[in-house]
């Protein structure tokens, strides 16, 4: 296992990048913008952060879903059938980030951190509009799930924002059982990609655990401002801030 800086502010940065990205990725996505970086300044190798990473993840989205679900903003049966068709990819992807090595892991990343903060900036992306009947399955949804499930165990990094897309134009347009399914769905493959990450070495207990438990508590603040009376412009407005910030961030 690779060592932490033994600086004293490892360990509260990283639970506050990891409050951060919880409240991120629940609202919008892109947490992981927060917490992988975090996790490679303060020493890790970049394929070991994000194997690291998927700790936060899970326990972020188990906190959401669990709220989403006692809320009845989710239908169990039918977000685990979602989920099941994740798998598959999300395994593969797990097993291509291990091995593809750092160097190429690292150019990658700087790749998806443009691309998706660009594309964010397309306003169908999230807003766009369909004949469905909502709350219908779309055929195009399932083989949009396994190619996301492979991106999501490769990565992680803006896969909230291609569910967001995906769910609103495959399934339903309502931004608060959008955002209930998304995390069920992260939350259900991330469990196997992390125990692929850990077989292999790849994970660093203890940093994820300071981030997972940050993440819990941002989960949890913004479950409640998406189940509030304004929820759905809350989650519109994060989303906003989120973009501009990751265009801010790649403009210098």
């Amino acid at each position: 296992m690779q060592s932490l800086s033994t600086v004293w502010w490892v360990l509260p940065g990283l639970f506050l990048a990891g409050i951060g990205a919880g409240f991120i990725n629940v609202l919008a996505g892109a947490g992981s913008m927060l917490t992988l970086p975090a996790l490679i300044f303060v020493g890790l190798d970049p394929i070991a952060a994000n194997g690291t990473n998927r700790i936060g993840i899970l326990l972020e989205n188990l906190t959401a879903a669990r709220t989403f679900y006692h809320h009845n903003l989710v239908d169990l049966k039918m977000g685990i059938k979602l989920a099941l068709w994740t798998l598959p990819g999300a395994m593969l992807g797990a097993i291509a980030g291990i091995h593809i090595g750092n160097l190429w892991f690292q150019r990658i990343l700087v790749v998806v951190l443009a691309v998706s903060t660009a594309t964010m900036f397309l306003p169908k992306i999230v807003t766009g509009e369909s004949t469905r009947p909502d709350g219908d399955a779309s055929p195009w949804l399932y083989p949009t799930l396994l190619a996301l499930g492979f991106y999501g165990g490769f990565m992680q990094l803006g896969i909230g924002f291609l569910f967001i897309f995906a769910l609103r134009h495959f399934l339903t347009r309502d931004l608060a059982q959008v955002a209930a399914y998304k995390t069920l769905i992260i939350a259900l493959y991330t469990l196997p990609t992390l125990v692929i990450f850990a077989w292999m070495g790849q994970v660093h207990w203890g940093a994820g655990i300071v981030i997972g438990m940050g993440g819990m508590i941002g989960a949890r603040l913004a479950t409640r401002l998406t189940m509030s009376r304004r929820g759905k412009l809350w989650v519109k407005v994060i989303m906003a801030i989120v973009i501009l910030a990751m265009a801010a961030r790649l403009w210098v």
